[in-house]
């Protein structure tokens, strides 16, 4: 199984770049990742404008791989425990899911097009979050997960 995880533009912070790089390396032992950087078309509208969330939806409908299921990192997703999330990958995995793309909007959101057509929506809970942070959060819960199913201690 494949992991592509898509987030609008680049992490700038240089300590959560380290941390996402860190992270991405663990990921990789496990499964085939790559991470896809879309375009950040807010910095070509200003940062606003009605059509934002839609255009950046245009960018992720475009790099989504056919067939993908899509996983949608949403504060209005389920909440799940690291063993929960574990066992969803395991569950994909079993089902013979052949790619599972994640999908970090951008601090606008994410339009309702790439929401309502996703697998599964998650949330890392009700706490606002960085879109740069949600990056490193969601490659450290892969490779937990990762660990759990192939019971690799991991600390707790």
């Amino acid at each position: 199984m494949q992991l592509k995880i898509l987030w609008i533009g680049k992490t700038k912070n240089a300590s959560l770049r380290a941390l996402t790089e860190d992270y991405l390396a663990r990921v990789r032992h496990f499964f085939p990742c790559e991470v896809i950087e879309i375009r950040d078309v807010s910095r070509a509208r200003g940062g606003r404008g009605p059509g934002l969330l839609e255009a950046e939806a245009e960018e992720i409908a475009k790099a989504l791989p056919a067939g993908c299921k899509t996983v949608v990192l949403d504060i209005s997703g389920e909440e799940m425990s690291s063993d929960d999330f574990a066992r969803w990958v395991g569950s994909e995995l079993n089902r013979g899911a052949r790619t599972l793309a994640f999908v970090i909007g951008s601090p606008s959101g994410i339009h309702a097009k790439i929401r309502d057509g996703a697998r599964l929506r998650i949330s890392f809970g009700r706490m606002t979050w960085t879109h740069e942070m949600c990056r490193v959060l969601l490659l450290e819960q892969l490779y937990r997960a990762a660990c759990i199913l192939r019971n690799i201690p991991y600390h707790r």
